[in-house]
């Protein structure tokens, strides 16, 4: 979604979109073995059956990494903002609940403050990734420097 625009162009409230990830096994495989996590919470159906975790809690079937979901949260920064717009400089998430394979996440984000300093331009950005039932499943606050 790249779209030029200034500092003084942005208001509070404005809102962007996010990238809309279809998760699979595969693309939580592949996670793995990109950032060497081999957790069997992610990959082993046996050890799910199994495993009850804290709570009693016991997940429906393997789950994606939090990271895998903040990785898809920073790209939205960046796909807005980069390499127009301005830096992502910040973010810091909260995971709300668990990604499975099978859903579709959606990142979307919205400008929740402005600061001009002698440092630079700020934009402080509230993301919302919900899934295909519109369930939160994770929530960041962000940072972004603006260029002009």
């Amino acid at each position: 979604m790249p779209e030029t625009l200034a500092y003084q162009d942005i208001d509070v409230g404005w809102q962007f979109p996010g990238p809309k990830v279809a998760v699979s096994r595969e693309m939580i495989k592949e996670f793995a073995a990109a950032s060497f996590d081999h957790n069997p919470l992610h990959w082993d159906d046996d050890y799910l059956a199994e495993t009850t975790f804290a709570g009693h809690k016991k997940f429906d079937d393997v789950i994606a990494h939090g990271l895998m979901t903040y990785a898809i949260m920073t790209r939205a920064m960046t796909d807005w903002l980069w390499p127009d717009v301005g830096e992502h400089r910040r973010l810091e998430t909260r995971f709300r609940q668990p990604v499975y394979p099978g859903d579709e996440i959606e990142v979307r984000g919205q400008v929740v403050d402005k600061r001009e300093t002698k440092q630079g331009r700020w934009l402080v950005c509230a993301l919302t990734v919900t899934n295909q039932r519109g369930e939160t499943v994770a929530t960041g606050d962000a940072l972004a420097e603006l260029l002009a």
